[in-house]
């Protein structure tokens, strides 16, 4: 029985402990596809930074979309690219940050665009990015060539 709890203390703790590290999402804000489209049908003031490579960006991207060809956000180059971006960004509206999947190359994007000032809460990862939007369902904000 000692075992059981003990291990149900060490899960619970372990789970507190890495959700301040956004393993479990606590780090980084999301958006969902259909809040996205929302956004862009609406005409809400957005901007739309896309880091997806410019072979993925011509294939299909975001109508307003924003391109920084930026992936994977690792090198000073890729960096510089999205310093462009930021320069072009107004102050106060929220932020879509899209890359291929919306994991670690919108993470570092995230992370660097706070490291650069802009508040958090501006800030949004597309979940799922480009590659996980539902084409089956929502296709009028995209372009493809």
């Amino acid at each position: 029985m000692r075992k059981i709890i003990g291990t149900i203390a060490l899960a619970f703790v372990a789970v507190v402990a890495f959700s301040g590290f956004g393993i479990f999402g606590g780090k980084y804000n999301m958006i969902s596809a259909e809040e996205t489209a929302t956004l862009i049908r609406e005409s809400k003031p957005v901007s739309l930074v896309d880091i997806q490579v410019e072979k993925e960006f011509n294939a299909e991207h975001l109508k307003g979309a924003i391109p920084t060809y930026a992936y994977p956000v690792k090198s000073d180059e890729e960096k510089a690219k999205l310093d462009s971006a930021i320069a072009k960004l107004g102050k106060d509206e929220p932020i879509v940050i899209v890359c291929p999947r919306g994991g670690g190359g919108a993470e570092k994007a995230y992370d660097y665009m706070v490291s650069k000032g802009i508040a958090k809460e501006r800030l949004f990862i597309l979940a799922k990015g480009q590659q996980g939007w539902p084409r089956d369902k929502i296709t009028d904000v995209l372009v493809k060539p």
